[in-house]
């Protein structure tokens, strides 16, 4: 019988609560929660944990069982967000090169703290004669692509860790045991969203996209065995809305965004 275990990040937040019960509906499958708060289900094994503590979340993945799993899949919905305000638009070039460590490290390390001692259990199974699979499935922005300068860091994050899970996906060590999947977004509608962006419209906000749908849109996706990389992009379309022309007017980006958040300073917010 092949018998799947789902690791969900940020468990407890928008996105990660809908693929945990979109897996916990699956048959043969297992369910791991990681998250910084207890949950309140009986049906999953949790570890409340935060991420970049490194040696918690390497305790935590070595009491995983994983001798009868035949796949594995990795869902991280971890990461802060961060508007940059750049004082004054003609100093971006300056500006862009620095990059926030906290947003960094939120979203890039909090993904190898779990997948580091993941690979070594995998590595461990693989010795025994197991061939089991592994799905390591991260996600960015429809925005990343753009380089947008108010959120320089994030993007530069999201890049890095795109790079990652593409090496070892395409790694000849792992003989395409290891698959890897980045699942691009489009402004999704979440509390801390909400909370990042007080001022959004009615109007604005119809736009924004539901959790339900990026589980729904991405599933078959990070379940296929192949290709061993995949991207894709999961929006909701804005009539007229041209991404070439408003992602490189940057003054139209940096008003819209200084009216959204009311001209506050909500600093982060998980995806």
């Amino acid at each position: 019988m092949n018998t799947q275990l789902a690791i969900v990040t940020g468990a407890g937040g928008a996105v990660g609560s809908c693929y945990l019960k979109h897996f916990l509906k699956q048959e043969n499958t297992k369910c791991v929660a990681l998250s910084r708060s207890h949950l309140e289900t009986t049906d999953v094994i949790q570890f409340k944990v935060d991420l970049l503590d490194e040696k918690r979340t390497r305790e935590a993945i070595k009491q995983l069982d994983l001798s009868e799993v035949n796949d594995l899949i990795l869902v991280h919905g971890v990461g802060k967000f961060k508007y940059e305000d750049l004082k004054s638009l003609p100093h971006l070039n300056q500006e862009r090169h620095k990059i926030d460590d906290e947003v960094f490290s939120s979203n890039y390390h909090t993904f190898v703290n779990v997948v580091n001692p993941l690979v070594e259990k995998l590595n461990e199974e693989h010795q025994r004669g197991r061939k089991t699979t592994l799905a390591l499935c991260g996600f960015g922005s429809i925005s990343d692509k753009y380089k947008i300068p108010f959120w320089h860091s994030y993007t530069y994050a999201k890049d890095t860790l795109r790079q990652y899970i593409k090496d070892l996906a395409k790694s000849e060590e792992w003989q395409g045991l290891i698959r890897g999947r980045f699942i691009n977004v489009s402004t999704t509608d979440t509390g801390n969203e909400n909370k990042l962006r007080p001022n959004v419209t009615h109007e604005e906000k119809q736009y924004w996209l539901k959790p339900e749908k990026i589980v729904f849109q991405s599933m078959a996706v990070i379940e296929s065995l192949q290709p061993l990389w995949q991207e894709i992009d999961v929006f909701e379309i804005l009539p007229g809305f041209n991404p070439e022309e408003y992602y490189n007017d940057y003054q139209t980006i940096k008003e819209k965004w200084q009216r959204q958040m009311a001209l506050t300073k909500v600093d982060e917010c998980l995806i």
